[in-house]
């Protein structure tokens, strides 16, 4: 999927640690979720996220099957929660089963397994982490996004992953911010060339290499020279050259 969300009117602004803050919550759920991001950009009034949703039931199982699947869960839980709020929960689902009320005790589980592997829950939580902190940084109250989110299903003829993340990937290009998109910090490119190895196997999956492709398949290369094949070389005032 390709999932986009603005801000209010496009009004309120990020600045760099606003980014940066957008930034880390988007892998942190990302990591707790199941949701796959290939790559991204966080501009200053919106985000773009190419994302792969692995098929729930075969990740759950991969994750939390057998005789310790609880367990593996309550674990996981760590990813986003707090080591107090996972003892209570596990307090809570020990006291259900303690007076014999084990549907609630299951009911609760199967609530947290809901979501996982779901696009619409993964950037609803993103979307309402971040307005939590942004709120509280600004002391302000209100909504901070416009709408619910956009998000297009990336299928069709040709290579239409490569051809999204390219377009992603590209953003502070087109909006005149770098001439290069290596130099912006907060899209999966510039991070992948940092070391993210999250990033560096997302473009590998876009442009088909294996996960380890990143150098030795030559997927950063390949990626670079479709990023610049899709770019634009135009003039600037001073009769530059510049790609966007």
């Amino acid at each position: 999927y390709h999932a986009m969300s603005r801000t209010c009117g496009g009004a309120v602004l990020f600045d760099a640690v606003e980014k940066e803050a957008l930034r880390r919550i988007l892998w942190r759920l990302s990591e707790f979720s199941g949701v796959r991001v290939l790559t991204y950009c966080i501009m200053k009034n919106h985000f773009h996220v190419l994302a792969e949703v692995p098929d729930q039931k075969a990740w759950l199982q991969d994750h939390f099957e057998g005789a310790d699947g609880e367990q593996k869960l309550m674990r996981h839980l760590r990813i986003l929660y707090s080591k107090s709020y996972v003892e209570q929960l596990q307090a809570e689902l020990a006291e259900w089963r303690r007076l014999r009320h084990h549907h609630l005790a299951e009911k609760r589980i199967a609530a947290l397994k809901k979501r996982f592997c779901d696009i619409s829950a993964f950037i609803k939580e993103v979307k309402e982490r971040f307005s939590r902190w942004y709120n509280k940084r600004h002391e302000r109250k209100g909504t901070l996004w416009m709408d619910r989110f956009k998000s297009v299903l990336v299928e069709g003829k040709g290579d239409p992953l490569l051809t999204m993340a390219a377009y992603i990937d590209l953003n502070p290009v087109r909006a005149g911010i770098v001439s290069d998109p290596k130099d912006y910090r907060w899209c999966g490119y510039a991070e992948a060339l940092g070391g993210n190895r999250e990033c560096q196997r997302g473009i590998c999956r876009v442009t088909g290499r294996d996960e380890d492709g990143w150098r030795r398949q030559g997927a950063a290369e390949g990626y670079r020279q479709m990023l610049f094949d899709t770019a634009v070389e135009q003039k600037n005032a001073e009769g530059e050259v510049q790609r966007r």
